[in-house]
């Protein structure tokens, strides 16, 4: 009977590990989905392709905030064995490198939102650096 009853508390533990895990990879992609979005609208304005919306800017930029700041926190401080992430083993191997990467994007996009570009001028180098974190975290930290 107590063997019966170990391996049943041994299961809905597995379960809910599994559970958890599975929660933070889908808060992950659905904050990766939202930076997505928000980069599809901001980039042809930074590239001038479409007219310069300061209001637009800022609603998209908040957004790309709002998705960001949670971000590091939908990592265990295990790493997880999950076949549908595109998470690379350096998230734990490398965390404060992963750690300060998301500091920097989350930093780089306040700076964006405090400065409110009112021109191309102005936003163009912004969302440069802003993209050029994204790029360089990938590179280290996402499985291709």
């Amino acid at each position: 009977m107590k063997g019966i009853v170990l391996t049943v508390l041994l299961f809905v533990f597995w379960v809910s590990f599994v559970l958890s895990a599975n929660d933070n990879i889908k808060k992950r992609q659905n904050a990766m989905q939202e930076v997505r979005e928000s980069v599809k609208v901001l980039f042809p304005i930074a590239k001038g392709k479409s007219d310069y919306d300061d209001f637009l800017v800022i609603s998209m930029l908040e957004q790309m905030l709002n998705a960001a700041k949670p971000y590091a926190s939908y990592f265990p401080n295990e790493q997880e064995v999950a076949s549908h992430s595109e998470a690379a083993d350096t998230i734990w191997t490398d965390r404060s490198g992963f750690n300060n990467s998301v500091i920097k994007f989350i930093s780089d996009i306040e700076f964006a939102l405090n400065a409110e570009p009112e021109s191309l001028e102005d936003f163009k180098p912004m969302f440069s650096k802003i993209t050029e974190n994204c790029q360089s975290c990938h590179q280290v930290y996402r499985l291709k």
